[in-house]
Order: structure tokens, then C-alpha cells, then sequence
């Protein structure tokens, strides 16, 4: 049974710097799991990703999860969108002990109640290749693959 007490702090951009061990661990998987680039995702690191979203137009929305009453912050998301009004779940993650206890549910409702609130025309979410078994949860929010882009190796 999962009775520990979870927190949600809602911020933007300040909330960056304790994204950044979550983050870390949701690219460990991509490394892990990526078919073609793993060099990729190996080599982006949170510096760069953080200052891609300090220098963007975009209005972000960030939240994080956190483990009370361990004191530690065990899932984020991080939701934007542009002046087209184009949004975009950017990222989520929730660490693996704490999966199936509907912390992503809460993430995502929150991040999709944001975006609507922002009038979104459209909102979009990249999934990597490799971590394809998280597109039966997408699903559940009517998320489905529209396009493949393909990208050329260096």
C-alpha cells in the first residue's frame, strides 16, 4: 500500500536546478534505451537543456513531486507554450518506486489543465525512440503517434 504523503510545487522556470537530478535519471534512460542515439543523449547534458529553456519565449510550466516524508523529490513535468500557442508536455518523469501510484496522472492533469487554461491550440509530446512503452499512458490522454521524423546521424 502506498501511504506516503505527496507534495506538488507549481512553479516555472526557478523550480529548474531541482528538476535537474530527475532530469539526469529520465536521460539515463534514454541512453539506455535509444535504438540509434545514445552518443545524442549522452552527450546533453542538464546545462544545456536548462539554458535552452532559460533563453526560450515560451511560458513553462513546472511541476515537482515530492516525498514528504522523506524530503525528496521523486517526479516532475514540465509543460510550455509558444506565442502560436502550440503547447508541449517537454518532459515527465517519475521515479521507478513510485510508479503505479498515479503521481503521473496528477503531472499530467495539472500540466494539460495549465496549457488549456493557456489556450492551447494544439499540444504535442516527443517520445524517444526506445521508450515507446510509455505511449499506452500518452494514450490515456489522447495523445497518439502522428508523424515519424527521422534524423540523420552525424
Amino acid at each position: 500500500m502506498f501511504d506516503k504523503k505527496i507534495e506538488y510545487i507549481i512553479g516555472s522556470k526557478e523550480l529548474l536546478d531541482e528538476v535537474q537530478p530527475l532530469w539526469e535519471e529520465l536521460n539515463e534512460v534514454h541512453i539506455a534505451k535509444s535504438i540509434d542515439f545514445s552518443d545524442y543523449f549522452s552527450s546533453f547534458n542538464f546545462s544545456m537543456r536548462k539554458n535552452s529553456i532559460l533563453n526560450s519565449d515560451r511560458d513553462v510550466f513546472i511541476i515537482l513531486a515530492k516525498d514528504a516524508e522523506n524530503d525528496k523529490f521523486i517526479g516532475y513535468i514540465i509543460a510550455s507554450i509558444d506565442n502560436k500557442l502550440v503547447g508541449e508536455i517537454d518532459s515527465l518523469y517519475v521515479k521507478s518506486d513510485y510508479r503505479g501510484k498515479k503521481i503521473g496522472k496528477v503531472l499530467m492533469e495539472k500540466a494539460l489543465e495549465w496549457l488549456s487554461k493557456k489556450d492551447s491550440r494544439r499540444i504535442k509530446i516527443g517520445v524517444a525512440v526506445g521508450n515507446e512503452s510509455v505511449i499506452g499512458m500518452y494514450k490515456k490522454y489522447n495523445f497518439y503517434p502522428k508523424v515519424t521524423i527521422l534524423e540523420k546521424k552525424n
